[in-house]
C-alpha cells in the first residue's frame, strides 16, 4: 500500500513570518500536532505542538506573565521551526515511511509531488492506524 491511500490531503500551513503564539492558537483548535511550514505550496519547515510549547514560558497567560513571556509569543514561526524537511512521495510505500520516520526520530513526513509541491501529510498515528486495521 501507498502513502497516498492513507495520507491526509488536508494540510495545515502556516508561513516562516507567522508568529510562535498564532501557531499556539492553531494548536488549541485542532486535534493534530503538526504544521507544514510552506513558500509557494513547497515545505520548508515543520512546527510541531512540542516545538511550540518549549518556546513559550509556563507563565504566560497567568498573573505572573512577565513582558519577556508576551515576547516569546511575537517570535516568528523561523525561529523554532526544524529546517530539515524529510519528504516522502504519493507513490512511497508505507513501509518505507515507516522506516523514514524511525531512522530520523521524526513523527510525520510532508508528501510531495514530482514538483515538490505539497499534496498531503503522513503521521505515525496513520501508520499505527494502518497496520492495526488494514495491515
Amino acid at each position: 500500500m501507498f502513502v497516498e491511500e492513507i495520507m491526509s490531503k488536508q494540510v495545515h500551513c502556516v508561513s516562516r513570518e507567522d508568529s510562535v503564539g498564532h501557531c499556539r492558537d492553531i494548536f488549541r483548535e485542532v486535534q493534530y500536532h503538526h504544521l507544514v511550514v510552506a513558500e509557494s505550496n513547497k515545505a520548508i519547515g515543520i512546527v510541531s505542538d512540542r516545538d511550540v510549547l518549549a518556546n513559550l514560558s509556563p507563565y504566560i497567560d497567568t498573573a505572573e506573565t512577565t513582558e519577556h513571556d508576551q515576547q516569546l509569543l511575537a517570535r516568528h514561526v523561523a525561529d523554532i521551526m526544524s529546517n530539515k524537511v524529510i519528504s516522502a512521495r504519493p507513490d512511497t510505500l508505507i513501509d518505507t515511511a515507516a522506516i523514514l520516520l524511525l531512522e530520523n526520530g521524526i513523527s510525520c513526513l510532508p508528501v510531495v509531488d514530482d514538483n515538490e509541491e505539497l499534496v498531503g501529510i503522513i503521521t505515525w498515528k496513520d501508520m499505527l492506524k494502518y497496520y492495526v486495521y488494514a495491515g
